[in-house]
């Protein structure tokens, strides 16, 4: 009886013993699929954190791009600046187009803008969401600012502060990104120079070209800078987007034209005498000029105190 009994103990022991062993295998494989699970959830919301950073540039771009154009299509409208006559400022002008695609008008009224169609950032973030929704997660977006600013003459700057959430619905994993800055640069080449689409009634309009002339070593260069109206840098003009207010001070990143007056005349459009200095022609500021000798036309004058030397003239 003793021998049975222990044969029986030892038989129990082995049997308890292969139990525990064969759970504790079935556990570690369990927990092993669940890691493996888990990682490859997390690897995927990764790279759709990484794809969803990305596409915040492209939204950027082509909300502003098109906020820009709409600024424009308000000002050939309404024939004024921004910030001026119950006008908002272009700040403010961009952040609402830019979001929301409308614009305040001088009469209280809010223009819808069509260009923007569609194309608002806020119709993008609900875009992104609903695609990831498909992939059950969660995504929420928060946008704390939208500026403009310049730091360099060709391109204007456009910052988006955000806040974004990123949850696997089923708790797997998170992103949070709090207050990070999203910045795109876009190019102002082939946009409309405020300045021109409110002066002289927006009769001859002038898209931003970068001057084709190296400098103005004889009439030919200077000749053909005047005639495509070509812009050029200048620390005492002001920046693209400070001519939407008319503000026309100076910057570092100040850029100018030459009006070709020639073209106003041949509209039927008021003309003034004076220095032909986009800034300067536009503006009402006092400054002595003269009338360049080459290329000679009769309504070519320049300032003497800065700008005949800058394009390389004489005074007739």
């Amino acid at each position: 009886m003793n021998k049975k009994g222990i044969f029986f103990t030892f038989a129990a022991i082995a049997l308890a013993t292969i139990i525990i062993l064969s759970f504790n295998v079935y556990n570690d494989y369990r927990l092993k699929d669940k890691m493996e699970v888990i990682e490859i959830r997390v690897t995927t919301m990764n790279d759709f954190v990484k794809d969803l950073e990305n596409d915040i540039g492209n939204a950027i771009f082509i909300s502003g791009f098109r906020s820009l154009l709409s600024m424009e299509d308000y000002m050939m409208t309404y024939k004024q600046f921004f910030n001026e006559l119950g006008a908002p400022t272009s700040s403010a002008a961009f952040s609402d187009a830019f979001l929301k695609g409308t614009i305040n008008s001088p009469s209280e009224l809010t223009d819808r803008m069509s260009l923007m169609e569609n194309n608002t950032f806020i119709n993008w973030t609900e875009r992104m969401k609903v695609e990831a929704n498909k992939t059950d997660i969660s995504l929420e977006f928060n946008i704390d600012s939208v500026t403009i600013g310049q730091s360099e003459p060709w391109m204007v700057d456009v910052t988006v502060q955000l806040d974004i959430v990123v949850r696997d619905k089923k708790n797997t994993a998170s992103w949070i990104i709090n207050n990070k800055d999203y910045i795109k640069k876009i190019n102002i080449s082939g946009f409309i120079d405020p300045l021109y689409l409110v002066n002289n009634d927006g009769l001859v309009n002038n898209s931003i070209t970068i001057t084709t002339v190296p400098n103005f070593d004889d009439e030919d260069d200077l000749n053909l800078h005047l005639i495509n109206s070509y812009y050029i840098e200048h620390s005492d003009a002001p920046t693209y987007l400070m001519r939407f207010e008319n503000d026309l001070g100076a910057s570092s990143n100040g850029i100018e034209s030459l009006v070709n007056v020639q073209e106003i005349i041949d509209v039927g459009g008021a003309t003034t005498s004076r220095s032909v200095v986009d800034y300067i022609y536009f503006g009402s500021g006092s400054v002595t000029d003269c009338k360049v000798k080459t290329p000679s036309y009769d309504w070519f004058r320049l300032d003497t105190a800065t700008h005949i030397d800058f394009y390389n003239a004489e005074c007739d």
